[in-house]
């Protein structure tokens, strides 16, 4: 189990660490091609397209081949991916090597995800799954520092690096135990589309990662129009992500105990209030300041509902590799919608519009949400 913990943990700190890396980099590459915010919001989305058009497909893939098999090929494409990246020169290939590092992540997360709750009880899940996205987290926020890092020194050298890493991240998957084998019903698609509630908790990955994808793109550039460094921008999302790093095992391991949707809907309550302080406020330091109370709204609400999804594809008798993957798409959504719509909104409306759009977004739907039980195990339903 400790094996297999440790390779589940080096892929998704991989995978986010490549994510977020180009947070502090969104000015410097819109200087350098002349982007608008809605240009330089396409290729911070084009990673969460990529992850969103693969995310049902490598469920099917994974449930066909194994979790372990599902992890090493989308280690592969990761490396292959951030190599291209690293050799790009244009904004055309810099967004498909984006795309492509989208599509690895959704392999990737599908079949780690998997692997690690197929062996894992699941009056245990939360704490696993808490635990799992404190280390995506740490990625995440070693990510900014890579990026900054690749500014100040050479961005090929960095990310060549970072695809000659990845490679040894899948020798080390391939050498490790296959783990638990999982059969795909025939009719899993079928019952997967069916479940009610199994879409809800879907959405509840949805509305956090939209947040998140608005802030990747507009925090940066009012940090920036600010005289803030590529280094303070880095060190503001460090230290936001250091937040979710202690809370999310805590986070999981409660909504094991409590519930899934008890810290879910105090998430949800602060992201919505969070978003207003955003539509409001334009300091720097203040600005600052809610992307880390952002984050812990977030951290509130990711875990549980990833638990959420684990539990319902169980009782449905859904592969945790299909559960996952119809997890990634949703997840990928968000990401990809937040900087594409908050981009072009900001263009249009001002930055406080998009803000405006996430909170409302997060209130909306806490105030739809309702328990079946005090466990959590069944899903949400919108009313």
């Amino acid at each position: 189990m400790r094996r297999l913990l440790a390779v589940v943990s080096i892929t998704v700190f991989a995978d986010a660490m490549l994510f977020s890396a180009i947070v502090p980099l969104v000015p410097v590459l819109s200087d350098t091609y002349g982007l608008s915010k809605l240009g330089a919001g396409l290729l911070v989305a084009a990673y969460g397209a990529g992850a969103l058009i693969a995310g049902i497909p490598s469920g099917m893939f994974a449930s066909r081949i194994g979790p372990k098999s599902t992890v090493v090929v989308g280690l592969a494409v990761l490396a292959v991916s951030t190599l291209a990246f690293s050799l790009g020169e244009s904004t055309v290939m810099l967004g498909a090597a984006r795309f492509a590092q989208g599509v690895a992540s959704a392999i990737t997360w599908c079949g780690a995800l998997a692997w690690l709750t197929l062996a894992t009880p699941r009056d245990q899940r939360g704490k696993a799954v808490g635990t799992i996205f404190s280390i995506a987290v740490l990625g995440f926020i070693v990510g900014p520092a890579i990026g900054a890092l690749a500014e100040l020194t050479s961005l090929r050298a960095t990310f060549l690096t970072i695809a000659g890493l990845t490679v040894l991240v899948a020798a080390f998957a391939a050498s490790s135990p296959a783990g638990q084998a999982e059969e795909q019903p025939p009719d899993a698609l079928r019952r997967i589309l069916g479940d009610r509630g199994f879409f809800a908790a879907l959405w509840l990955v949805l509305v956090p990662a939209f947040f998140l994808g608005v802030l990747d793109l507009l925090v940066p550039l009012s940090l920036d129009d600010a005289s803030w460094s590529t280094i303070a921008i880095a060190a503001t999302f460090i230290v936001a992500g250091l937040s979710e790093v202690i809370l999310a095992p805590l986070i999981g391991s409660f909504s094991d105990r409590r519930g899934r949707l008890v810290p879910v809907r105090a998430g949800l309550l602060l992201l919505g209030i969070t978003g207003l302080a955003f539509a409001a406020l334009d300091g720097p330091y203040a600005i600052a300041t809610l992307v880390i109370v952002a984050s812990i709204a977030a951290a509130l609400i990711f875990s549980p509902s990833a638990a959420l999804i684990s539990d319902r594809g169980e009782s449905a008798e859904i592969p945790q590799t299909l559960a996952f993957g119809f997890m990634n798409t949703a997840w990928a959504g968000g990401v990809m919608l937040g900087p594409f719509l908050g981009g072009a909104t900001a263009d249009a409306l001002g930055n406080a519009a998009p803000y405006m759009v996430g909170a409302a977004v997060a209130l909306i739907t806490l105030t739809s949400l309702r328990t079946a039980n005090a466990t959590g195990a069944p899903a949400p339903t919108a009313e």
